[in-house]
């Protein structure tokens, strides 16, 4: 009887665990922080590069198993108790329940692919456009645009070097802070993209009397700023990142709004396969009943 009644408790505990390890994992995964963050500076260092996705994915699969084997102990015990009928029924329900999680999710990931797609279109600059020459100690004392720009009198500073890999694809980039000779001790208030596609190329990168490229207001990812603050780079708010190209720029979100869509694809297939589990399981109550 105590078993009984503590099985909602008990279903209620895991269900919040899932919930608020996924909301703490992805967390983690957007402000690179955390377990997420070691193990993606473990992964850099050995294979140069992370995988963002099955970073968040192994780290919730690990909190999650508990919660998934307690749950699945619980179902166990529930239908030992009840007959075919009951049975059938609370599948149906948890079927539906089930599709209708997974049909909210994919909404949800629809607005993400919508936001991606609207944010690169619309909000982030292109090369079109007079190009603004910028030297490196007027920044922070002038109007800086946005667009096409070259950086003069400046310095890069310590190299960042990393990659991620979208399974569809990965992005490999490398970075630097650009500040006036003789201002290391500064904050960064820009950085300069170098070619650099694997860390043998970094060796033959030199200093330049100047940098051309697409300028944007903030733009470093997020592993870039990370990696940067644990160097002792520090970076001013606001800050810029100058880009080699409109397609090096748009390279990640455009990886990212594909993955987002493939992952949508797929919950929507599921939830289309549990609509029809959910009418077979009508079927043979209907048929019990009978």
């Amino acid at each position: 009887m105590k078993s009984s009644k503590r099985s909602p408790l008990l279903r209620l505990a895991a269900q919040a665990w899932l919930a608020i390890a996924g909301l703490y994992f992805l967390w983690e995964a957007m402000n690179y922080r955390g377990f997420f963050g070691r193990l993606a500076e473990l992964q850099i260092h050995y294979f140069g590069a992370y995988a963002p996705l099955l970073t968040f994915l192994f780290l919730f699969g690990l909190a999650a198993l508990p919660a998934w084997l307690l749950l699945r102990i619980l179902r166990r015990r529930e239908q030992q108790e009840q007959s075919p009928s009951e049975i059938l029924s609370l599948q149906i329900k948890r079927g539906k329940r089930l599709r209708t999680i997974l049909y909210s999710f994919a909404a949800a990931t629809t607005v993400v692919v919508a936001a991606f797609i609207v944010f690169v279109l619309f909000m982030l600059p292109s090369p079109q456009g007079n190009v603004q020459t910028i030297a490196a100690s007027d920044v922070g004392t002038i109007a800086v645009k946005e667009g096409p720009a070259r950086m003069v009198g400046g310095e890069i500073g310590t190299i960042v070097f990393f990659g991620q890999d979208w399974f569809i694809g990965d992005d490999r980039m490398a970075f630097a802070p650009y500040r006036a000779a003789g201002k290391d001790g500064r904050l960064a208030r820009v950085f300069v993209q170098l070619e650099a596609k694997s860390k043998t190329q970094l060796a033959s990168i030199t200093q330049r009397p100047a940098w051309s490229g697409i300028l944007v207001e903030g733009g470093l990812p997020g592993t870039a700023r990370v990696l940067f603050n644990s160097l002792g780079v520090g970076i001013s708010d606001p800050y810029y990142t100058l880009y080699r190209d409109e397609y090096s720029l748009k390279i990640r979100y455009w990886l990212q709004a594909i993955q987002w869509t493939i992952l949508a694809v797929f919950l929507l297939i599921f939830a289309r396969m549990q609509t029809r589990r959910v009418k077979k399981l009508e079927e043979e109550r209907g048929e019990l009943v009978a």
